[in-house]
């Protein structure tokens, strides 16, 4: 969800809320989709979601649930991370429900407070045959910027290894499996970056347990799988050079563009940037085109569209000028033709 519609939302209105509740999706996550379905027809469950201040609502809600839950409470049983295996029901909505209810004006504050910061690796995967491509040629040094890095760990794509249909790609403690469905040409190796620097405005720092929990409880409960990759990421990360910086990229973004050395620019998103205003990416545009006047621009935007559930892969200096050359799985499952 954008953050323009969400600020347009009336949040008196609960059919409006409710329809906003509809309306998000999370594949791969029964337990969620059951959630969201029953949260959609009770109206103070509805005020709660119309209280957090910040997108997308239903990922902070659960995601708060999930940082404050422990292995005693007995909402604990219907998640997998803690052995849980009972399947979704109503007992498993009255016990979410009162454990949001009672506990919402943390929730409201954790809404208020915290971001969305899903750090999915897998999306590497959908970036690197591009990426790749992109630099065939190139004999510049290369610069990546990560846009809304969260914590950075995207910005380690050449140090993990990738699996694509079948097909390897690098060497690594981590192989993001990433299923070509559209029959893509995969490289053949990854690239080697002269500097790593990640935006965010509020990162989220590796050597923070508080921070890593966040991370993790953003994991939707019975992706173990992505949990335990999320994990195997951050400790490739602790190891690898990342400037993080602070800050809004419309000002940070040409700040940091300007004190990197001779080389390639390669920046590049992944479902961020729709917490940001129409405007502010417009301004995301502008900066682009002008450091494009000085230095060699390759940019890459992997972002929900509007019409779809299923982020497009755009290369561009403004994005949503070109067309898409790919969709794919949110967390980088698989990728196909647009």
């Amino acid at each position: 969800m954008s953050s323009d519609r969400w600020r347009a939302t009336d949040r008196t209105d609960l059919a409006a809320v409710a329809q906003v509740v509809r309306d998000w999706e999370a594949p791969g996550s029964p337990l969620y989709q059951f959630f969201t379905a029953r949260i959609a027809e009770d109206p103070e469950m509805l005020r709660l979601v119309a209280a957090v201040d910040n997108v997308p609502p239903l990922n902070l809600v659960y995601g708060g649930v999930q940082l404050m839950l422990t292995p005693d409470d007995d909402l604990a049983r219907w998640y997998p991370r803690y052995g849980g295996d009972a399947p979704p029901s109503d007992a498993a909505y009255a016990a979410f429900r009162a454990f949001a209810l009672e506990r919402q004006a943390e929730l409201v504050e954790i809404g208020r407070t915290r971001r969305t910061q899903t750090n999915e690796v897998g999306r590497s995967a959908i970036l690197l045959p591009w990426i790749v491509s992109a630099l065939t040629g190139n004999g510049e040094p290369v610069h990546a910027v990560d846009i809304g890095a969260s914590a950075g760990l995207n910005l380690c794509l050449d140090r993990f290894a990738y699996d694509y249909s079948g097909v390897r790609v690098g060497s690594s403690s981590l192989t993001l499996e990433c299923e070509n469905r559209g029959g893509f040409e995969v490289p053949r190796e990854v690239p080697a970056f002269a500097s790593r620097t990640g935006l965010d405005l509020a990162p989220a720092d590796v050597d923070d347990p508080d921070a890593v929990t966040w991370l993790e409880a953003l994991v939707w409960p019975e992706q173990n799988d992505r949990l335990e990759r999320l994990r195997a990421a951050i400790a490739i990360r602790r190891e690898t050079p990342v400037k993080m910086v602070t800050g809004d990229a419309v000002q940070t973004l040409a700040q940091v563009e300007a004190g990197l050395g001779a080389g390639t620019l390669l920046l590049w998103h992944t479902v961020a940037l729709y917490q940001l205003s129409a405007e502010q990416n417009a301004a995301i545009d502008d900066v682009v085109a002008e450091i494009a006047t000085r230095r060699r621009v390759i940019r890459l935007s992997y972002e929900l569209p509007a019409t779809t559930s299923y982020p497009e892969l755009r290369v561009g200096l403004k994005p949503q000028l070109t067309e898409p050359v790919a969709v794919g799985h949110p967390h980088g499952a698989w990728i196909d033709r647009p």
